[in-house]
């Protein structure tokens, strides 16, 4: 069953268990830090099983409508159809948000119908070009893109990117050995690589790019980018945060959103201080 559509404009976030919960209940504290008036929805696998404390921040909890998957991003097919928005910005749950994003907004409502950025940046807000890409893009002529945070709306248009999603995330293995030479298969589930394919495999016109969504790319930044191969980015890095939802990786300010990919980076006190800047903002 898909939700009565209850807001223009709204972000959603997908979380399937109690780790993913608690860390896109800190990402809607970081938008509505920003954008106290921001409509923002959690979607779930059961929305009785979700504890009352997980659903502070939100406007709305959904339930996943169709097929379950343990691995939150399989289910990004869905999104369409539980969003309760005419305008979505989906976002992965290890994402932070940092930056007023008002006038992002109205730029994607007024020129597209569905955009995903087509690159991300290291902590220096430096393009990243990273190994996938390369493949992707030589080896396949495909335009790369980015799924941390991207923007659709309840259209015909945007509509034909999910109903091919719904075909290739749920069954990806076949999708890459049907696609990709041996040596590029991924190891396992990757939304990006998934998303790229649909966005590649519609009507060109269906699905537009903008880097206006681009961000800064924990996962990538310590691979490919200026900091070199790290395997554990949160062993190596020091972070620094503080009440007033600041957030600082080594010696460079977070200003728009990140993806912070790794569990360990939302520890206590920074869940903490995020909530207090939230509270103190909205309350």
């Amino acid at each position: 069953m898909t939700p009565d559509i209850i807001a223009d404009n709204g972000y959603v976030i997908i979380a399937v268990n109690s780790i993913e919960y608690r860390q896109a209940q800190c990402c809607a504290y970081s938008i509505k830090s920003k954008m106290p008036t921001a409509n923002v929805t959690l979607v779930v696998p059961d929305t009785d099983a979700v504890d009352e404390k997980y659903l502070e921040g939100f406007n709305a909890v959904v339930q996943l409508p169709f097929k379950q998957h343990t691995n939150c991003r399989q289910n990004d097919w869905q999104l369409y159809w539980c969003s309760p928005y005419t305008n979505t910005i989906a976002l992965d749950c290890k994402t932070l948000v940092k930056e007023d994003q008002t006038t992002m907004w109205d730029y994607l409502i007024d020129h597209h119908s569905i955009a995903f950025p087509t690159s991300v940046n290291d902590i220096r807000q430096q393009q990243i070009k990273t190994k996938h890409q390369h493949h992707l893009e030589n080896e396949y002529n495909l335009e790369v893109v980015y799924s941390g945070m991207f923007f659709f709306k309840k259209d015909a248009e945007s509509l034909q990117h999910f109903k091919m999603a719904d075909v290739y995330f749920q069954n990806w293995n076949q999708v890459y050995n049907e696609f990709f030479k041996a040596q590029h298969i991924p190891d396992f589930f990757e939304a990006d690589v998934l998303h790229t394919l649909v966005a590649n495999h519609i009507d060109a016109e269906v699905t537009t790019y903008h880097n206006v969504l681009s961000y800064v790319d924990m996962r990538y930044s310590v691979t490919v980018g200026v900091l070199g191969k790290i395997k554990n980015w949160t062993d190596n890095l020091t972070v620094w945060s503080s009440d007033t939802g600041k957030i600082k990786i080594q010696n460079y300010a977070i200003n728009g959103t990140i993806y912070y990919h790794e569990n360990e980076f939302l520890t206590d006190e920074i869940f903490s201080e995020q909530e207090n800047y939230y509270y103190n903002v909205t309350k």
